[in-house]
């Protein structure tokens, strides 16, 4: 793959540099939010050589690349530069609402996964440690143990920072106001838990580790505050008066109102989950399961999921969302491709089929969905019999995963917790979606089909 050159197309195709607000990335796509997405040149951006697909997925004009997605976007940004300033400052009133929200979910967590999955996969690794004979007293255990926990325990100051460059916003200022919610004075004043009140105002007090929606919102806030002391600051005192009235408002309105206002809804949701879990455990891995590889296939995955998951894992300890569910959907995808290399005569069919489920099976599905299973119609069945089949038995056995990684073989040792008898219920589920979607493919006979004959959702 000639990265450079791909990225000069995609940013040429897209309409140029200056039809650009901003990119980022996720593990497969790259994310363009552009001025104006009329500009981009859809048909000729999928022509192109390594493009798997394009997906205008609300505000967001998605390039579906692969697992070089990272060295294409290091082209990319050489290309048209840092253009985080951009942000959210143009093209908002064009959006509609659920536009908005998708594009401001999926934009602020899409840059941060690596973390979270690199956070994930060292509980997964310190799991297996254990298991192997390393005491969960041992020094070793507790410096790999606090080294996984502080992905998650800071995570307000990352989500400060990627919120921001959403919004628009300076992210150092808003880092910091993420620190101010975690600052060991302010944890104090929690676990004292005696009255707090600032020049009469009360203050309510919360934990904010691990938190989600109190920073986002804060950060929200802070990106008009901001705006408002960069336009009415007298230019000769404005570097020093525009940072001291964002941060100094900002921490107070949130402290006060906005984190508290976060944290409440966060607790509503996690209770509405909670619900969930204990009277209907089977319905939700069951409908992620089946939708899940729609999703993945629209974009929308990361616009959903990653809140609920951080949400429940503060709260629980463990999460029933997205890894069960999402498990099975991988699998499921993982079982319909290689039974279509399997089954297929075609020397290159065969080929992409073998090579994009193995990355299946390792959690990465954008290969396998657009190189193979929307080229045939009962390979899509086959994905969604076998995702409904595994989500429903991991919903049955109640399946919880304690870290957080993408969803595949590797990462299943995040399903290791104190039941000893989960990990089997994963390896279940695993074996359950992958048999299914692979007999359904198989058995049923799918045909190599031209291009012209795919269904409506080929690329």
């Amino acid at each position: 793959m000639d990265t450079k050159k791909l990225a000069e197309d995609c940013v040429r195709l897209v309409g140029g540099k200056e039809n650009v607000i901003s990119v980022i990335h996720c593990a497969t796509r790259l994310r363009f939010q552009l001025k104006d997405m009329g500009k981009a040149q859809i048909k000729e951006i999928e022509a192109l050589k390594d493009v798997m697909a394009v997906k205008e997925v609300g505000a967001q004009t998605q390039i579906i690349i692969g697992p070089n997605v990272n060295k294409v976007y290091d082209e990319v940004i050489k290309l048209v530069g840092d253009l985080s300033e951009n942000a959210g400052a143009e093209n908002e009133e064009k959006q509609k609402l659920s536009a908005k929200i998708l594009d401001m979910v999926s934009g602020i967590f899409a840059p941060i996964i690596p973390l979270i999955t690199g956070a994930g996969m060292i509980k997964a690794v310190l799991t297996i440690l254990v298991v192997l004979g390393l005491p969960d007293t041992s020094q070793e255990y507790y410096i790999l143990n606090f080294i996984a926990d502080s992905a998650f325990y800071f995570f307000p100051v990352v989500l400060g920072f990627s919120s921001a460059r959403k919004f628009g916003c300076n992210p150092y200022l808003a880092a910091m106001i993420g620190g101010v919610l975690l600052h060991p004075n302010w944890s104090a004043l929690v676990t004292a838990g005696d009255p707090v009140s600032f020049f009469g105002i009360p203050v309510k007090l919360f934990s904010y580790s691990s938190s989600v929606l109190p920073i986002i919102l804060t950060v929200w806030f802070m990106s008009y505050v901001e705006r408002f002391a960069d336009k009415y600051s007298p230019s000769i005192v404005k570097a020093i008066l525009k940072p001291l009235v964002t941060l100094a408002v900002t921490s107070l309105v949130a402290l006060i109102i906005i984190a508290p206002l976060g944290a409440y809804i966060g607790g509503i949701l996690a209770k509405g989950i909670a619900f969930l879990d204990t009277n209907a455990p089977a319905l939700v891995p069951t409908i992620v399961g089946g939708v899940q590889p729609f999703l993945v296939f629209f974009g929308m995955h990361l616009a959903i999921f990653p809140p609920l998951q951080t949400i429940q894992l503060a709260d629980m300890g463990y999460e029933i969302v997205t890894g069960p569910g999402f498990l099975a959907a991988n699998l499921a995808i993982a079982g319909a491709t290689m039974g279509i290399a399997v089954r297929s005569k075609n020397r290159s069919v065969k080929e992409l089929a073998f090579s994009s489920g193995f990355t299946a099976l390792c959690g990465i599905t954008e290969p396998a969905i657009y190189g193979t299973i929307v080229k045939f119609k009962r390979a899509i069945l086959a994905v969604i019999i076998g995702g409904v089949s595994g989500g429903l038995f991991a919903g049955i056995f109640h399946l919880k995963r304690y870290a957080i990684a993408t969803p595949g073989i590797p990462a299943l040792p995040t399903f290791i917790g104190e039941d000893p008898n989960n990990i089997l219920f994963a390896v279940g589920t695993v074996i359950i979606a992958f048999v299914v979607s692979f007999a359904v493919a198989y058995l049923f006979g799918i045909k190599d089909e031209p291009a012209a004959e795919a269904p409506v959702m080929e690329k």
